[in-house]
């Protein structure tokens, strides 16, 4: 049952480029949303362990409140977003330890 007491702050990512023209990435400004946690589920945390990753959180949000946004703060900590899985009106986001990659 959901229960949305959990709060996310979405930071979204720009592109831009530094005075030398080189490519950077910049955070945008965080948005608060309400969120409903989940567990993650089991085969998939096994499997991304597999492959160096942790997977850390999942969470329900609604649909029209995510705007692709790859980074998410959840209690003083920040997450990459790992995958999304969309639900009708609401999306999964399963979130993982910043900087944690797969092995080739």
């Amino acid at each position: 049952m959901a229960n949305w007491g959990d709060v996310l702050y979405l930071i979204p990512m720009t592109t831009g480029t530094d005075d030398a023209g080189f490519p950077t990435e910049q955070r945008g400004e965080s948005r608060l949303i309400y969120a409903n946690r989940m567990s993650v589920r089991s085969n998939e945390f096994h499997m991304a362990k597999q492959h160096g990753v942790e997977l850390q959180h999942m969470f329900e949000v609604r649909s029209i409140e995510y705007d692709f946004e790859t980074l998410v703060r959840y209690n003083d900590k920040e997450y990459d977003v790992e995958r999304t899985y969309e639900k009708g009106e609401f999306i999964e986001l399963v979130l993982k330890k910043q900087g944690d990659q797969y092995e080739a």
